[in-house]
């Protein structure tokens, strides 16, 4: 579904010979369960990867891809995340400086060898900064978020988000 929507974007700004950055990105963060029971989950070393594809000044798609994995004993534990979000930075800087806002949607599941799998659905919004640095090729980003899962039961999360970006122009 994505490259339905980003393919034509981009060919039409390469016609235009508009060529916009691409950001490259990794987050870990930390979790915060709303509902019983409780959980908090620190998630470092930076296990989330994003690209966001910038289509004007001010709005950028970014997916974002999370695995983790551990084996130990004979069994293996996965777990994943799939989102898509659209990156809506006010000030219209195109390589990241200021506020911006990020509407989401994704999958999230775990699977455990021997124990079986489940997925579910979420969404969620996030509010954040970035601050560029490095001639405007980096950049940091700090984010706090609420996500609902659409699980059984459901689920309700507050999330800050630590992460650096690069961008390719």
């Amino acid at each position: 579904m994505l490259l339905v929507v980003v393919a034509p974007l981009s060919q039409a700004q390469r016609s235009r010979g508009d060529r916009r950055p691409i950001e490259f990105g990794i987050d870990g963060g930390i979790a915060f369960g709303l509902d019983n029971p409780k959980v908090t989950a620190l998630v470092v070393p930076i296990p989330v990867f994003r690209v966001g594809f910038q289509m004007t000044d001010r709005v950028a798609l970014e997916p974002r891809l999370q695995l983790i994995s551990a084996h130990a004993g004979g069994q293996t534990a996965t777990s994943y995340g799939i989102e898509m979000g659209v990156v809506y930075s006010p000030n219209g800087d195109r390589v990241g400086n200021g506020l911006y806002g990020r509407p989401f949607i994704g999958i999230s599941g775990e699977s455990v060898s021997g124990a079986g799998s489940n997925s579910d659905g979420h969404a969620g919004m996030g509010i954040g900064l970035k601050i560029p640095f490095a001639d405007r090729r980096l950049a940091t980003r700090w984010e706090a978020n609420y996500t609902h899962g659409f699980g059984t039961p459901s689920s309700n999360t507050i999330g800050l988000l630590f992460g650096l970006s690069f961008f390719t122009r």
